[in-house]
């Protein structure tokens, strides 16, 4: 996969004629900056969207919310750097490096192989990291937390300063023809940018996904010396016990999904008109079905989510992605709106913006009218 450019240009005004850019910003190594180690790991630990982010944007991993658990884990095989947690108790292993000695690159994937292999012993104890979510629950059910660790149903996240694209051909000749277990493998390149021209010596972090390694399902032929009529039988391989593989949703099984999740009438109206809505403008909406224990729906515009309708009734919203959605002008407009509606879900640092299945069937009616509204605007200046 191709690295993200050396030099990142920022116009700041655009009504001008000739555009030239007014900041050039350079990319430098952290070690160039004097940073160390630990200034990913905390940062990650502080923005784990700065990780997940990229796999999320790949497909790599499901549309969930994840947070941190702890730095420095202590397990017998080391410290891990960052542990996180995602809403439906998947884990994931974050191992930071910085870019330098070429023989660190086996030992950081023998690495993070051993941490997952130690992960079962501790599973125990990071249930009691888990964070509170919604109400009286906690944000993770502690026995999907321990079953990913058992199971192995783990993502495993190198970040670098700048990612050797060896160590991907390296991973995939060490492990892809072990794929016996549920995790997956992402190399997250953290590019850092500082602008010389910068009194105040900001740097800019920008995530890409580098690589992965997905796992895969796989089938053995046994071999049955017991019955001398068919004596062969396939079966699916995957180590640990015979927990089913994540629920991936279509259409009709998210709209099915909700008797069974329990979602107030109110969200299941908001669903339909959203699908409705989509229908008005195809070629500009999507409906995006999740992987997952509970059902998930998105409605996007041109690639970017406006917001995520869960069959247990909870409303979610990514603010970031507005913009790619709407166009700055009606971005604003639509965070506005939704921060009038769901006052502090939206302040300027949320990454995700989670509303409880109560609030979410109050204002379900409101919330259609702001999407609608901001959505046929949007079209009306697109085709001016």
């Amino acid at each position: 996969m191709k690295p993200v450019s050396d030099v990142i240009y920022e116009y700041r005004d655009l009504k001008q004629k000739e555009l030239k850019p007014a900041v050039q910003r350079n990319r430098l190594t952290a070690a160039s900056l004097g940073l160390r180690e630990y200034f990913f790991r905390d940062a990650i630990f502080q923005s784990p969207e700065l990780v997940v982010g990229p796999c999320r944007e790949a497909g790599l991993i499901e549309d969930d919310e994840w947070r941190s658990l702890a730095t420095e884990f202590r397990t017998d095989a080391g410290k891990i750097d960052v542990l996180l947690v995602s809403s439906q108790g998947r884990l994931a292993v974050v191992e930071t490096k910085l870019v330098g000695n070429p023989e660190n690159r086996r030992k950081v994937l023998a690495q993070v192989v051993d941490y997952l292999a130690s992960l079962p012993d501790y599973a125990e104890a990071i249930t009691k990291l888990i964070p509170p979510g919604d109400a009286d629950e906690l944000f993770s059910d502690p026995d999907e937390v321990i079953r990913s660790a058992i199971d192995g149903n783990v993502l495993l996240i190198i970040a670098s300063d700048e990612v050797d694209e060896r160590v991907e051909r390296l991973s995939r000749s060490l492990f892809a023809d072990n794929l016996d277990r549920q995790w997956e493998l992402a190399l997250v390149d953290l590019a850092v940018y500082r602008s010389d021209l910068d009194p105040t010596g900001t740097i800019h972090v920008v995530p890409t996904l580098r690589g992965a390694i997905k796992t895969e399902v796989r089938h053995t032929i046994r071999f049955d010396e017991s019955k001398p009529g068919a004596r062969l039988k396939i079966e699916r391989y995957v180590s640990g016990d015979s927990r089913p593989e994540r629920q991936k949703w279509n259409e009709e099984l998210y709209f099915e999904s909700f008797a069974t999740f329990g979602a107030p009438v109110e969200v299941r109206n908001l669903a339909q008109q959203l699908k409705a809505l989509q229908a008005r403008y195809p070629d500009a909406l999507a409906l995006e079905y999740g992987t997952g224990k509970k059902g998930t729906m998105v409605l996007k515009r041109l690639g970017g989510g406006l917001i995520e309708v869960r069959a247990s009734g909870k409303l979610r919203f990514r603010p970031e992605q507005f913009t790619r959605a709407l166009g700055e002008q009606d971005a604003h407009i639509y965070r506005q709106g939704l921060s009038a509606m769901f006052p502090g879900s939206f302040d300027s640092e949320i990454v995700l913006a989670v509303v409880p299945e109560a609030q979410s069937a109050k204002a379900a009616a409101a919330v259609y009218s702001l999407v609608q509204d901001v959505i046929e605007k949007a079209e009306q200046r697109r085709s001016s």
